[in-house]
């Protein structure tokens, strides 16, 4: 089974211009997680008018989804879903999103799953979510060069914006590094059948990084 991709796909960022670099700041763990709780409190309660990059940030730098793998319960939700075993799909693709509210796989499938109960406006909500996430990292570059490169927090996310927003096939990675920051530079195959080459600034996975081989040792 095929999910529906973002539905930005149509509108890619060819007409982004004027796009200003700004690196962001990396915020400790604990920092982070208040910010990441206060933002999912407001989301939850309907809110999508926040700093959606300040979100997905927060939730990469506090690490909330740490030790969690979302590809087994996404191929079990389109097992689910192929066999009509809805609720369970649901309950599942709910997971996802318990572990990362500001990661959009988990609001994809949830999506997915409420529009074949036809619980259509549930699945708008997580719709809302879905693209207001995507829209986030498209208001941050075009792709086109280190200096306009999209800014994602997580290789997981580099991979579903470029699948389900882009609809490309990923054929070639490298990682380089270019005034001090950290970028996957990507060859993919897009929706006509082109190669492309898109840029995306990993700043915050390299600090991750670096954070795991260097822990801060708490003062006694």
């Amino acid at each position: 089974m095929k999910m529906p991709g973002l539905r930005l796909g149509a509108s890619m960022p060819c007409w982004v211009i004027g796009v200003s670099v700004v690196w962001a700041q990396m915020d400790d763990q604990a920092v982070a997680r208040k910010k990441y709780e206060a933002y999912k409190t407001r989301v939850m309660a309907g809110d999508l008018n926040i700093d959606w990059h300040d979100f997905r940030l927060a939730a990469a730098l506090a690490e909330v989804s740490q030790g969690f793998d979302s590809q087994p319960v996404h191929d079990q939700v389109l097992d689910d879903l192929d066999a009509g075993r809805y609720e369970k799909a649901l309950v599942e693709a709910q997971s996802v999103i318990d572990h990362n509210m500001a990661f959009g796989e988990g609001h994809l499938l949830a999506m997915t799953v409420l529009q074949k109960m036809r619980r259509d406006e549930e699945a708008k909500k997580h719709e809302a979510i879905l693209n207001a996430i995507g829209q986030s990292i498209i208001e941050s570059g075009d792709g086109s060069s280190a200096a306009r490169a999209w800014f994602t927090v997580a290789p997981s996310e580099t991979v579903f914006f470029l699948t389900e927003a882009l609809g490309a096939e990923i054929e070639d990675h490298n990682l380089v590094h270019v005034n001090g920051h950290a970028y996957d530079k990507i060859t993919v195959r897009d929706r006509q059948g082109k190669k492309r080459l898109v840029w995306f600034n990993i700043d915050t996975n390299e600090e991750l990084k670096e954070r795991a081989l260097h822990p801060k040792v708490a003062p006694r």
